[in-house]
């Protein structure tokens, strides 16, 4: 509450997201916010679900990684700060986004998320837009390994909408500030890479990259890239302490794939219990990371490939949407409580990511 009395009126951006990270069920009508207690740097909170964060007595949450140094060898979390290729990604200007264009609902605004893409299919019934993707430079996508490889022998890969929003119009626009935004472009591909441990029974090492066979346009405005957890700090961070946050044009609860980019809040969930929720039918690997289990929202058919993203919300990573997972795969039926669905959990990959990029 001391820290809502300084934030002032209106409220600043950064604590709202806080409050959205802290909320933790509801008593009556009233959203609950889980809290530390003013000693100590860490505790858990014994609210139902068990929230654990850090707390800064000036600042916002930081993303303190454990004390031992040892962590990447114990979990073989690559560490990249001084891989030759790191230059290839915005590590600045990435999964920046403005926030009056940041709303309660699952319709994204204009612009909101200029980093979505969508894979688009040759098929027997013509033109398919199936699958998602992140542009992590100009020249690069991050998807699923399974949108691109071990594909149904009548799909091909035909290329990617960049700058998408509303597949039904072009351009879109927005009927309320009266603007609309620059053509969509349908870019081809160059090179597929997926990942080569990936097969589909075992559905681990389910990312891929596509090389684009002409650059993005990062000077448009419904085009720039995401950010990826390139140092430690942001690799061994407790994602159990964030809501993530999930987007993509596939299906939603009639059944029917969104012509509209949608966006869904989901808690991050441990990966034993997300074993447990899985009755042993799969295993879930320490590269992979689980989010949702919550009645009615989740990602679902045609949101593989897409981001799972967070919003750190330090001083260090100010406005700034870091992509901490690929949607891989979930139970038959979307959204159905104590169902998480299963994400690639970028944090071991990067060493990947950045061994199969060039200029």
């Amino acid at each position: 509450m001391d820290e809502i009395r300084r934030g002032g009126n209106p409220m600043p951006f950064h604590l709202k997201m806080k409050l959205i990270d802290r909320s933790c069920g509801f008593e009556s009508k009233d959203p609950v916010v889980c809290c530390t207690p003013l000693s100590g740097n860490s505790t858990s909170v014994t609210s139902d679900p068990v929230v654990t964060v850090t707390t800064s007595s000036t600042k916002g949450v930081t993303l303190n990684p454990p004390d031992d140094a040892n962590i990447k060898i114990r979990f073989g979390l690559p560490n990249v700060e001084n891989h030759p290729n790191l230059r290839l990604l915005p590590t600045k200007k990435c999964g920046i986004f403005e926030d009056d264009r940041i709303v309660g609902g699952n319709v994204t605004e204009l612009f909101e998320m200029p980093w979505m893409v969508l894979l688009v299919y040759d098929s027997p019934e013509g033109r398919k837009l199936s699958c998602g993707g992140t542009l992590i430079n100009e020249w690069y996508v991050l998807t699923a390994a399974h949108c691109v490889s071990f594909l149904d022998e009548r799909l091909s890969l035909q290329g990617v909408l960049l700058g998408e929003h509303d597949v039904r119009e072009d351009p879109d626009c927005d009927r309320v500030e009266q603007f609309c935004a620059p053509n969509v472009r349908n870019v081809t591909v160059e090179k597929v890479i997926a990942h080569k441990g990936y097969n589909p029974e075992t559905r681990i090492d389910d990312i891929a990259l596509l090389r684009l066979s002409d650059p993005a346009d990062f000077n448009m405005e419904r085009m720039s890239p995401i950010c990826l957890p390139f140092t430690s700090e942001l690799q061994t961070v407790d994602l159990v302490a964030y809501l993530g946050i999930v987007a993509g044009w596939g299906a939603t609860e009639d059944g029917l794939q969104s012509p509209v980019l949608l966006k869904v809040y989901l808690p991050i969930v441990e990966n034993k219990e997300c074993q447990e929720a899985y009755y042993g039918n799969f295993r879930i690997y320490d590269r992979q990371l689980c989010a949702g289990g919550v009645q009615g929202k989740d990602s679902c058919v045609g949101d593989s490939g897409g981001p799972l993203l967070i919003f750190p919300g330090t001083t260090s990573y100010n406005y700034q949407y870091f992509q901490m997972g690929i949607v891989s795969y979930g139970s038959m039926q979307c959204g159905l409580k104590g169902q998480p669905g299963v994400y690639t959990r970028l944090a071991y990959y990067m060493d990947w990511i950045l061994d199969n990029m060039h200029e």
